[in-house]
């Protein structure tokens, strides 16, 4: 999560005149009572005397996929984690810690709201006024699965309109500062300076090194930190951000007592801490991805060893909502539900919350049909359209899996919900049963290729799995050399 120094030095051949410093370091010599994880295997522990805390506050950004939230500690009591609590909108009387990951922009391009409140006022909207507002939901996993991913990179919203994503996350990041700093100030009994901040925003491990130093981009555009403070900021992998929660646990909190296994005959004693001889595998289940890491507590300086590279894979809720959508495209056909979705957005987004809300309620031993309201735009469009019923489109496909009930409700027997989490589910266990072995000892870089200009250099890395730093001598005159590594560059 936090950076680490690599003690041994790697020649490298590289085409260049200069060498690499990346444009978004991630520089966490003090990182607020965090324990650094230490890269495995790792040739020698060094243990460096403690250093004081520039920080008086850590604010950590949970920006996901489906639903976002932020925490924050002030670093004098770090083990005290404020969850955030103002948010607006939602079910009425319920504290939402987390808020549904919706941005709105105005016809004209300006921010108008963010979470809840987003997803309210656009459900409100008349839904030819609709079709001129930028509604963006779920995008986050977008820069993942764009290959070619530069600052210029677009997302489209609802409407079908595109705008550039860094200003979409942009002002996702620039809300959450409002909102978060809002929120430590009154909890804050004196007044805290901008550098006295640090921020952390959470990726996931799949993430490549474009997406990660686009999402600090962003945030420097947000006015999280200035570029001139890298530091402020820090990128961690969400999976490690987890594992490092769980080693405050004792294991009665991770174990489930009825699966409790028995070691030499005597029953594990769970009411310990975890110690040295724990291998634990923390399984992060988002909306968009799934990530995976695999730790052991190294005694006694109680850092992290990884046992296995930090990894993931899209295979989170979203691919359920992309197998609903897919049934109705094979009940309705695919031209209508692409017609529908363009012609009546809001509409469309408010039969994905009314499939959301149904979805957290399926099990797999639920034996009962879940019912699914269909707005009344989307009857009357189809009849519109097709000239038929909901009803006789449901007929005509045969798919007696999904039936129409009498209160004019879809009804999702338990084979279809079934059909629609089995294939994400199978890809879950797949990349559990595959996990990617750590390199060997000493394997940081590799050599430029495909140029007759060389220079050998050698290069000292800090690095995680989120960003890499890189400081290098030129071998042949043993001047330090820099440059920057860009990531988004076209």
């Amino acid at each position: 999560m936090a950076d680490v120094l690599q003690p041994d030095s790697n020649s490298l051949q590289i085409p260049s005149e200069n060498v690499s410093t990346p444009s978004s370091p991630a520089t966490a010599r003090n990182d607020c009572s965090i324990t650094p994880l230490t890269p495995s295997p790792s040739p020698r522990v060094e243990v460096r005397p403690r250093m004081a805390c520039p920080f008086s506050v850590v604010i950590a950004i949970d920006f996901g996929t489906t639903s976002s939230g932020y925490a924050f500690s002030f670093t004098q009591d770090s083990e005290a984690i404020h969850m955030m609590k103002r948010w607006e909108g939602g079910d009425p009387g319920v504290a939402n810690q987390k808020s549904p990951t919706c941005l709105l922009l105005t016809p004209d391009l300006r921010f108008h709201s963010f979470g809840f409140a987003a997803r309210d006022f656009y459900h409100d909207l008349d839904p030819e006024e609709a079709r001129h507002w930028l509604y963006f939901d779920k995008f986050k996993m977008r820069i993942h699965s764009t290959s070619d991913l530069t600052m210029e990179t677009e997302l489209e919203a609802v409407n079908g309109q595109k705008v550039r994503a860094i200003d979409v996350f942009a002002h996702a990041l620039r809300f959450f500062r409002e909102h978060a700093l809002k929120e430590v100030k009154d909890q804050s009994s004196s007044v805290l300076e901008g550098d006295e901040i640090r921020w952390v925003i959470t990726v996931p491990a799949v993430w490549r090194q474009p997406a990660k130093q686009f999402m600090r981009e962003a945030a420097y555009l947000a006015g999280l930190v200035s570029p001139d403070c890298p530091e402020q900021l820090l990128i961690a992998l969400e999976p490690e951000a987890a594992s490092i929660y769980c080693r405050k646990l004792r294991l009665h909190q991770v174990i489930d007592l009825s699966m409790q296994p028995i070691t030499n005959g005597l029953e594990l004693d769970v009411s310990r801490p975890f110690d040295s001889s724990d291998r634990y595998v923390v399984a992060d289940c988002g909306g968009g991805t799934v990530d995976l890491t695999v730790h052991q507590i190294e005694q006694p300086q109680g850092t992290l060893k990884e046992l296995y590279k930090a990894s993931g894979g899209p295979y989170g809720a979203v691919g359920v909502d992309l197998a609903f959508e897919a049934m109705l495209c094979q009940i309705f056909g695919e031209d209508f539900i692409q017609s529908f979705k363009a012609k009546r957005p809001a509409a469309w987004v408010d039969l994905m919350i009314a499939f959301e809300a149904r979805k957290r309620t399926a099990s797999p031993g639920r034996t009962n049909a879940l019912n699914i309201s269909l707005p009344f735009s989307f009857i009357d469009y189809y009849k519109r359209h097709r000239g038929q019923s909901v009803e006789a489109a449901l007929r005509r496909s045969n798919m007696n899996i999904v039936k129409w009930s009498s209160q004019g409700m879809l009804q999702l027997t338990q084979e279809a919900m079934n059909e629609l989490f089995q294939p994400t589910i199978s890809k879950i266990v797949k990349h559990i049963d595959l996990p990617e072995p750590l390199p060997p000892p000493g394997a940081v870089g590799g050599a430029g290729a495909g140029t007759p200009e060389r220079r050998e250099i050698r290069a000292t890395m800090q690095f995680g799995d989120t960003e890499i730093k890189v400081t290098a001598v030129d071998v042949m005159s043993n001047r330090s050399v820099r440059a920057s590594i860009d990531f988004l560059s076209n």
